[in-house]
C-alpha cells in the first residue's frame, strides 16, 4: 500500500521575508511616465512664485505713493483670497470641461452649489487623524504669510530697495523647496514622525528669532542674517509638510476619498496662507504706528500660533499608533498561524 507523503506532517517551507520598501527617486518623476505632468506642475509653481514675489516686493512702494500704506495688509490679502477661489475651482473645472474649458473659465466668479465636501468625510470620524493632519498643513502654511511682510519691514527699517527686499521675502520659500527636496526621501516609520514633529519647531523658533532681530535702521549686514533665519524657519515647512501631505493622502481608504483627500492639500495650504495673511495685517496695525512695533508683533505672534503646531502633529502620531499597532499584530498573528 502506497502513502501519500505529501501528507505526513513535517516541516514546512518558511516565508519569503517581507521586501524592503524602496524609496522612491527623483529620476522616476521625470521619466517617460510622469514627465509631463511634472513639467507642467512646475512651470505653475514657478508662475505663483514670481506673481507672489512681485505681488510683495512692489506692493508696499505702490500701495505707499498713492497714501495707502495703512491699507497693504487688505491688498495681499485680497489677493491670496483670489488665489484660494481658483484653487478650489479649478480641479472641477478640469474634471468637468477638460483642460480647454477649464482655462477659458478660469475666473468665473460664481459656482453651481454642490454637495460635494472640500474634506474627506473620514476626517470628521471621531478618532481620525486627518483632522490634525490637516490642522498642522494648516498651521506650517499659516507661517508661509509672513512672506508678504517682510519685503515691507526691509523697505522701511533697513531702506532696502523693492526688488532687493523681495528677495528676502522669498528666503521662506527657499528654505522650504531645498529642505522639502532633501527630506522628502524619509521612509521609516520614525524618522517621518520626528520630521513632521521638528518642521512646526524649527518654523516657530525662526520667527521668534527673527523677531528678536528687528531694529530701526538696520544695516547691509544685520539685514543679510534675516535671510538664513527665514530660510531654517522655511525648511521646518520643507521638513514637515511632504511627509504630512502623503499621511493625508493614505488616510482614507476609499479611493474617492483618497482623492478627494488629496485635493484639499492645495485648499487648506491656500485658505491657511490666505487667512495667516488677514491675521498678519491685524498684527501688525496692533503694532503700529512703529514699523518695528509692527515686525515684533507680527513676528513673535506668529511664533506662538505656528508652535501650535508642535501639539497638532504629536496629536496626529498619537491618533495613527493605534491602527499601526493593529495591523503589526494582524501580520504577527498571520505568520504565526502559517
Amino acid at each position: 500500500m502506497s502513502v501519500d507523503n505529501s501528507e505526513l506532517p513535517g516541516p514546512r517551507p518558511a516565508l519569503e521575508a517581507p521586501e524592503t520598501p524602496v524609496p522612491p527617486r527623483w529620476r522616476e518623476l521625470l521619466g517617460p511616465a510622469h514627465r509631463g505632468a511634472a513639467i507642467v506642475l512646475a512651470a505653475g509653481v514657478l508662475v505663483g512664485a514670481v506673481n507672489i514675489y512681485l505681488a510683495s516686493s512692489m506692493l508696499p512702494t505702490a500701495v505707499a505713493e498713492i497714501g495707502g500704506e495703512s491699507f497693504y495688509a487688505w491688498n495681499m490679502t485680497l489677493y491670496l483670497v483670489a488665489m484660494v477661489i481658483a484653487t478650489m475651482l479649478v480641479s472641477r473645472f478640469l474634471a468637468r470641461w477638460g483642460n480647454a474649458g477649464a482655462y477659458l473659465i478660469g475666473f468665473v466668479a460664481h459656482e453651481r452649489r454642490s454637495a460635494r465636501r472640500v474634506f474627506p468625510a473620514a476626517t470628521y470620524r471621531a478618532g481620525s487623524t486627518l483632522k490634525w493632519v490637516y490642522l498642522t498643513l494648516g498651521l506650517l502654511s499659516f507661517g508661509v504669510a509672513v512672506e508678504s511682510f517682510v519685503p515691507l519691514f526691509g523697505q522701511r527699517l533697513a531702506g532696502l530697495p523693492p526688488h532687493a527686499a523681495g528677495f528676502f521675502g522669498a528666503a521662506v520659500s527657499l528654505g522650504w523647496s531645498l529642505t522639502q527636496i532633501a527630506g522628502s526621501s524619509a521612509v521609516r516609520e520614525r524618522t517621518v514622525r520626528q520630521l513632521r514633529t521638528t518642521g512646526p519647531v524649527l518654523l516657530a523658533l525662526g520667527f521668534l528669532v527673527q523677531g528678536l532681530l528687528q531694529r530701526e535702521h538696520a544695516s547691509i549686514w544685520w539685514v543679510i542674517i534675516w535671510a538664513p533665519v527665514l530660510s531654517v524657519a522655511g525648511s521646518g515647512i520643507g521638513l514637515a509638510y511632504p511627509h504630512l501631505s502623503v499621511a493625508a493622502m493614505s488616510a482614507a481608504t476609499d479611493p474617492e476619498e483618497g482623492r478627494q483627500a488629496a485635493a484639499a492639500i492645495a485648499t487648506v495650504t491656500t485658505m491657511s496662507t490666505a487667512f495667516g495673511t488677514a491675521v498678519a495685517g491685524v498684527l501688525v496695525s496692533l503694532g503700529g504706528p512703529s514699523m518695528l512695533g509692527s515686525a515684533r508683533w507680527l513676528l513673535f505672534g506668529f511664533a506662538v500660533l505656528c508652535a501650535i503646531g508642535i501639539v497638532t502633529a504629536r496629536a496626529a502620531d498619537r491618533t495613527s499608533r493605534p491602527k499601526r499597532s493593529a495591523a503589526a499584530e494582524d501580520s504577527s498573528a498571520v505568520t504565526q498561524d502559517s
